[in-house]
């Protein structure tokens, strides 16, 4: 069928696991085009709040927005967020470019209760950034996979580096790489909550 039509106008969105238990959360960033929008009679505004979803897993998302913070609910114009954990602590921060306002920075303030590991990949024959290798970690016989992409959200680039919750698990069984080139690497047995830097062999 078809849908309501939506409020919001998204100019970026990404998958994060805010709460490192090894399902990956949604959050889109939004913001009209139109400061003129306001004058309408509708239910747009120019400035509008992120929406944070988090994966409850079986395939369904809850909108936690509301109880998510003021970093959430502030309304912006925004225009792309930009993922990545910029402090090294096991918690992806998210950076969102705001029109005509300085950018908002969304932090957790409280430890994600979950593991984690960041991977970061240095291609040796591929490209030195390893932009399109494949990752498939699996911990706790839970298995993920990711790939390291450039780009990703509108005039944004996130941190190359690679982030898995872990939830309970505090180490990965198996870290499997396929590289650009088509080359597949494999670590075991790598221990949680830090960064593991892997070089193309």
């Amino acid at each position: 069928g078809i849908a309501m039509n939506t409020k919001y106008v998204g100019w970026g969105c990404g998958f994060l696991d805010f709460d490192n238990d090894g399902r990956l959360d949604l959050l889109l960033v939004n913001g009209h085009v139109f400061p003129e929008v306001e004058r309408l009679k509708e239910p747009m505004q120019y400035r509008s709040p992120a929406i944070l979803y988090s994966n409850a897993g079986s395939g369904r998302f809850e909108d936690i927005s509301a109880k998510a913070g003021a970093g959430i609910n502030e309304p912006h114009s925004a225009r792309g967020a930009a993922f990545g954990d910029l402090d090294n602590n096991g918690s992806v921060e998210v950076l969102i470019n705001n029109q005509n306002e300085s950018p908002s920075l969304l932090k957790a303030f409280t430890k994600p209760a979950g593991h984690w590991l960041a991977i970061r990949l240095t291609g040796t024959r591929s490209n030195r950034s390893a932009i399109g290798a494949r990752v498939k970690l699996t911990a706790g016989g839970r298995t993920q996979t990711a790939e390291v992409r450039s780009g990703g959200s509108y005039l944004s680039q996130s941190d190359l580096r690679l982030h898995f919750g872990l939830g309970v698990s505090e180490r990965a069984e198996v870290v499997e790489i396929r590289w650009p080139g088509g080359s597949i690497q494999r670590e075991t047995n790598v221990s949680a909550d830090r960064i593991f830097v892997i070089q193309e062999k």
